[in-house]
């Protein structure tokens, strides 16, 4: 990671591969978004600030949100809908994805780690079952999450956040790498933060996606400057076997925006 002014940072170098040799692929307002030549590894350019990614997730902005999804497009709307009645009809829950990864590999009492828990998610369903602890940079979400018996949540960075030489059963990332300008970092410190034999589970964007294919620019996973880098399956995988993880395999379908990535620690 180099910094050329106070105000603008750029990932130049790839952290998947280590080429330094980008092409310009899309411009989404004032962001670039490039890949990598060799590995096909996307980043947005400039970064923004990391001290701002905080103030994204304050009460105010987080309402505000929510009151734009539900002004949304018709169209986009009605779409949310039919991906709603669906879930409900085939009794999918996204967290029940990862409860189950938990259920098959952590024995039951063992410690979870949950980056980017927001305000409980997966840890309020494993709480019965798993010592359960999370990461989150949002004071606001932090407080909400805390108030939930069986719940610890830490406020801040997990690269920079003191464990007190705790170590973890299993860590889940949950539409968060994307959010990362420093993905290896966090893979890394999760790995150094995971027992031998503990597993990390992540879910992200697809940006192989058949829905990038077709879309494009327009595509729904791209948003800068709250997504700031891009995976796809392979370059993914490569990132988890480059810190450590051993067995790291891939589920995905292209016609779905999302793919997971498990890993596990020798």
């Amino acid at each position: 990671m180099s910094t050329s002014t106070a105000s603008e940072r750029h990932i130049t170098v790839c952290p998947v591969c280590d080429a330094s040799q980008w092409k310009n692929i899309y411009h989404i307002n004032e962001w670039s978004i490039d890949e990598c030549r060799a590995c096909k590894f996307a980043r947005i350019d400039p970064l923004p600030q990391r001290l701002d990614r905080a103030e994204f997730y304050t009460e105010e902005k987080i309402t505000s949100r929510n009151v734009k999804k539900k002004k949304r497009r018709w169209i986009n709307q009605l779409a949310r809908d039919i991906k709603s009645f669906m879930n409900k009809s085939t009794g999918y829950n996204k967290d029940d994805v990862f409860y189950k990864k938990l259920d098959r590999y952590v024995p039951k009492g063992g410690s979870v780690l949950d980056l980017g828990c927001g305000s409980g998610g997966i840890l309020l369903k494993a709480r019965d079952k798993y010592d359960c602890h999370g990461v989150e940079i949002s004071s606001y979400l932090v407080d909400l999450a805390n108030q939930h018996e069986g719940l610890t949540v830490k406020l801040g960075d997990i690269q920079t956040i003191d464990f007190d030489g705790q170590t973890f059963d299993a860590i889940t990332m949950v539409s968060i790498i994307e959010h990362l300008d420093d993905p290896l970092g966090t893979v890394q410190r999760c790995y150094d933060l995971l027992k031998p034999g503990g597993a990390l589970f992540v879910k992200t964007v697809n940006y192989t996606c058949w829905n990038h294919v077709f879309m494009r620019h327009k595509w729904v996973g791209l948003r800068p400057p709250d997504h700031v880098v891009y995976f796809t399956p392979k370059n993914l995988r490569q990132t988890l076997i480059k810190v450590g993880f051993k067995n790291v395999k891939n589920t995905y379908g292209y016609l779905s925006d999302n793919m997971y990535c498990d890993g596990f620690k020798a």
